[in-house]
């Protein structure tokens, strides 16, 4: 009997090791996978960190332990967009996460976009005007109001700070998108901010070139058209921009009129202007047109024609910075 109950322990014990020894393969099969799964993985091996708006890079990624294929995107569109096949194309400055997937691997590289230039925008004037006086330009002992209080509509009776700021604020909107960094030397209109200072703020602020948007006036009514003024090469302060600065305004008034169908006025050379003797960077105060005049009045608060006189300046940055 003892035999009898030997044996079949015996037995037991055979059949367990044959069931312990069975599944060791299925373990096996379960670490295997599970190690495969986790040797999945994607690299980024071709790559840049800092691209310029208007420029395209292609990046290039690694499989490792899958078969799947690898698929980009990118964290914001209005930035950057990226083909599947890794091509990145900077549209505006700012930055971006630009992700690499295939199976359950990813990897991701932070690319910060640059602008193509800093392009600075002053709004003429203010809710308020400054008649405290400040030097016309370095070192001279002549000396104007720090902010005239502008004209204002003869038909509309907006005054002129409402108008240069809307349009600038929409002008800035308008040269993100296209791929250009904008500073500006206002954001509101009830500011106290003298026209030396806006031309000290944009010469710190890195910009390459400044825009003074204003509106003009006149006595007579019939007076219409646009103007771009730019110092001249005798200006006792800043003769050495008057090319640079010439060639901003020419570039601008022709495309500002070309789009808006204004009368071109020219470029006027003007050197008595606080704003324009302070600058160290190219300079150029744009005139849209002529708010003494109820035609040009009531057009220039369309949005419709808002939108061209916008385009127009941008048409005329591009131009002057593809020449």
């Amino acid at each position: 009997m003892n035999v009898r109950k030997q044996f079949i322990k015996s037995m037991w014990s055979i059949v367990l090791c044959i069931v312990l020894l069975g599944n060791v393969g299925n373990y096996t099969s379960i670490a295997s996978a599970s190690t495969a799964k986790g040797q999945e993985r994607v690299s980024i091996t071709k790559k840049k960190t800092t691209i310029t708006a208007g420029k395209s890079y292609t990046f290039v990624a690694k499989v490792e332990g899958t078969s799947s294929k690898i698929t980009w995107s990118v964290s914001n569109k209005k930035i950057g967009t990226i083909t599947q096949t890794g091509k990145f194309t900077a549209k505006r400055a700012g930055k971006v996460t630009i992700t690499a997937k295939a199976g359950s691997a990813s990897t991701k590289v932070k690319v910060t976009v640059n602008g193509k230039k800093i392009i600075a925008i002053d709004p003429g004037h203010q809710s308020k005007g400054n008649s405290e006086t400040e030097a016309t330009g370095p070192g001279s002992t002549n000396k104007k109001a720090k902010v005239a209080s502008g004209t204002s509509g003869v038909s509309t009776k907006v005054p002129e700070y409402k108008l240069t700021l809307e349009v600038s604020l929409k002008l800035k909107a308008a040269l993100l998108d296209r791929g250009y960094e904008v500073v500006m030397t206002r954001d509101k209109n009830d500011v106290n901010i003298s026209n030396k200072e806006r031309a000290i703020l944009a010469n710190e602020s890195g910009a390459d070139i400044c825009i003074r948007i204003h509106a003009d006036g006149s006595t007579s009514q019939s007076a219409s058209g646009a103007s771009a003024l730019y110092p001249s090469t005798k200006n006792p302060y800043v003769s050495g921009l008057s090319k640079s600065s010439k060639k901003l305004a020419s570039s601008v008034i022709t495309k500002f009129c070309d789009k808006t169908g204004a009368k071109n006025r020219g470029t006027v050379a003007r050197d008595d202007l606080t704003g324009t003797n302070w600058s160290t960077i190219p300079v150029i105060v744009l005139e849209m047109g002529f708010m003494s005049n109820p035609s040009e009045d009531k057009k220039m608060q369309q949005d419709s024609y808002q939108a061209k006189m916008v385009e127009g300046i941008c048409n005329g940055i591009d131009d002057y910075y593809a020449k």
